[in-house]
Order: structure tokens, then C-alpha cells, then sequence
């Protein structure tokens, strides 16, 4: 059975991933406070609605209910975008994904047990400017075999733990910038993100081996 999606509010995120889905042939249902935002798809999608997505009774007669993927797009009102996952948790969709406006908000929403948060304007910045500096290596020469580096976190890093990139690259990573904020206090463990800036010590061949890894 195929995959059935729910997006609800369509601003300028909402409506391209909404726009995308259906360009991709998916089976959607588009939910928005406002008839306006649906002009453009309203001949493309057959389940479009005019609700109150915080109404939990609305959201089950759309449709809303056990689905797949739900994407809550609401933009400033923050009040509204958590209400709806709450809605949306009650009616026992299955994975949902929220927009987040700012990192209290977002902390919220996950507090609610949503599924995944994004930050749309953020998430954008950091893709381009990780393909401006193509994950090149800022080194620092700490000694004549010895160096420290400082790199935006590509494929390469992304899901892989502190431990595992000591062992393999033979690096120690000191410290890591993720939202905004260098966190010096983590374990072997820790997971790097995509687009995380790393601060880390090496030896020379170490370093020289680990520039090719990264830059293929």
C-alpha cells in the first residue's frame, strides 16, 4: 500500500514540499486555515481542506488520522503548530515532522515527541554554505608533524560517532558547533550531524589523508 502524506500549512515550506510530493506522484492531503495557498494545486490534488488543524475532530474527517508522514508546516503561530501535534500524536499518525520557527520552539515540539524537527531558513543556510566551502580543511600548524583543524561536517562525518572517527582517521575531535553553540563536553559516543563545524588535532599524514576523504 502506498505511502499517504499529510501537510498542513501552506506558506512558502509547505507548499513547495506539498508541491514536490505531488510533482512525485505521492498520495497527499493538503490542510490550511486558508483557501489561498491552494490555488496552484487545487486541479493536481482531489483531498484539500479549509480547517482548523488544532480542531482534532477536523483533522479526522480530512483524513488526518494514522498516516504515514504528517508535515506541519505552520509559520509564526506557535500556539497553533504546537496544538496540532498534540492533535496529531491523539490520532495516532504515524511519523510527524514539524517546522520550527526558533530553537525554543523547536525544543517543545520535541518534547511533544515529534518525530523530527526542522528549521527550514537554517537547514538552507547550512546546505549552501556547506557547498560554498566544499568542506574544506582550516588548518592551524601547532608543531613541525602536528596540526589543529576546523571543517563543516559533510557525508563523510554525518552519523558516525566521535569514537569510530577517532579510530579510523586516527583525529581527536576537541570540540563541535551545532546550533549556534560549541559543545566541549561529549562522550565517545556522540553522533556528528551534517553541517556540525568541527574542531579537531591531527598529525600531519593524518590530516593530509583525511583532506582527500573529505573533498571526493
Amino acid at each position: 500500500m502506498d505511502k499517504i502524506y499529510g501537510v498542513i500549512g501552506l506558506g512558502k515550506f509547505g507548499f513547495h514540499l506539498a508541491k514536490g510530493l505531488v510533482d512525485n506522484n505521492e498520495n497527499v492531503i493538503l490542510c490550511d486555515s486558508k483557501e489561498t495557498p491552494f490555488q496552484e494545486l487545487k486541479d493536481r490534488v482531489e483531498q484539500i481542506y479549509v480547517l482548523d488543524s488544532t480542531d482534532k475532530r477536523a483533522l479526522k474527517e480530512a483524513g488526518i488520522a494514522e498516516l504515514d508522514v504528517v508535515i506541519v508546516s505552520i509559520g509564526e503561530n506557535i500556539e497553533a503548530s504546537i496544538l496540532t501535534v498534540m492533535a496529531l500524536k491523539e490520532l495516532k499518525n504515524k511519523r510527524i515532522i514539524a517546522k520550527a520557527v526558533s530553537a525554543t520552539h523547536g525544543a517543545i515540539l520535541e518534547k511533544l515527541g515529534v518525530d523530527e524537527v526542522v528549521y527550514p531558513e537554517r537547514q538552507a543556510a547550512f546546505r549552501l554554505l556547506s557547498e560554498l566551502t566544499k568542506a574544506k580543511l582550516d588548518t592551524i600548524d601547532l608543531s613541525a608533524n602536528m596540526k589543529s583543524c576546523k571543517t563543516i561536517a559533510n557525508s563523510y562525518f554525518a552519523k558516525r560517532s566521535i569514537k569510530s572517527i577517532a579510530n579510523e582517521d586516527g583525529i581527536k575531535i576537541v570540540a563541535i558547533k551545532r546550533d549556534e553553540e560549541w559543545n566541549l563536553d561529549f562522550n565517545d559516543d556522540f553522533l556528528v550531524q551534517k553541517n556540525d563545524i568541527l574542531l579537531f588535532l591531527g598529525t600531519n599524514l593524518a590530516i593530509e589523508e583525511i583532506s582527500k576523504k573529505i573533498e571526493d
